[in-house]
């Protein structure tokens, strides 16, 4: 089956469980708006939560939010008010990234066959050097940038006036 056939059916997979996830184990309720395929090269983000996956196709679930952001999801989930970003934010992130990525990987499996889920990765921080395709470095000045050859699926959603994405991005296996 191809994944174009189904990347719909796996945006609204997508949302429910991001939805689900945020709204009965972190209670923050969300708003969504509609997806669409990322056309730019670069996403910016204070915060970059993702697991990758390999399987029939291979490809990372990500989660891109403001630092502001991460706290209060970090804060709501802990039980406790953050206020600066710590190891316990960036493990609330992961962790908050690897429920996405399970909820999602057992949606997928019956289009997409068996997922392997790899540790989540959180990056964060300001002015880092990122190399990015074709060897280029680029710093960034206030977020890191993600760059990609390649379209995302990009899910936005919205809690409170703050706003993060969830970003798929799947290649078949060759």
């Amino acid at each position: 089956m191809s994944i174009n056939a189904v990347m719909d059916t796996i945006a609204a997979d997508i949302t429910e469980s991001t939805k689900a996830i945020f709204e009965t184990m972190i209670m923050i309720p969300l708003q969504h708006s509609d997806p669409y395929l990322g056309d730019q090269h670069q996403i910016r983000s204070d915060v970059l939560g993702m697991v990758s996956f390999t399987g029939k196709y291979y490809g990372v679930i990500a989660m891109f939010c403001s630092k502001k952001f991460a706290l209060k999801a970090a804060s709501s989930m802990l039980m406790t008010e953050m206020t600066s970003f710590s190891s316990d934010v960036r493990d609330a992130v992961g962790e908050i990234s690897n429920m996405i990525a399970g909820n999602i990987k057992t949606r997928l499996t019956a289009k997409c066959g068996e997922m392997n889920l790899s540790i989540p990765i959180v990056i964060a921080g300001e002015g880092l050097s990122i190399t990015a395709i074709d060897n280029n470095p680029v710093v960034a000045d206030a977020t890191l940038s993600c760059f990609s050859k390649d379209k995302w699926l990009m899910l936005p959603f919205t809690s409170e006036n703050e706003k993060f994405s969830v970003g798929f991005l799947i290649k078949e296996s060759t």
